[in-house]
């Protein structure tokens, strides 16, 4: 995998993203993950993707895909920020989806 994989791109169909144009990026060496509204982080908490923006097959898809990435941080819509062992949120994200 090359510095900067793009996840998805939001064209405004059912892809991650309430709004047109929305993005996913991957920086691979730094093991950084901008999800922009496909997750949230507050509160000191990763959560998954908003359940107003995303049908529940959408929001599924969604963190199965990132389980795929080595990912250490994550950087969310509005500044939000998660760096506590994100893999292994992301692995409890995606089995509470089931």
């Amino acid at each position: 995998m090359g510095g900067l994989a793009i996840l998805w791109r939001n064209h405004g169909d059912l892809h991650p993203g309430h709004t047109p144009g929305h993005i996913c990026l991957y920086l691979n060496q730094s093991k950084i993950l901008v999800s922009g509204d496909a997750l949230v982080a507050a509160d000191g908490e990763l959560r998954g993707p908003n359940r107003n923006q995303h049908t529940i097959w959408n929001r599924h898809e969604i963190v199965e895909k990132l389980t795929q990435y080595d990912i250490e941080t994550v950087i969310c819509y509005h500044g939000g920020v998660y760096r506590d062992d994100a893999n292994t949120r992301l692995a409890e994200l995606a089995s509470a989806a089931h």
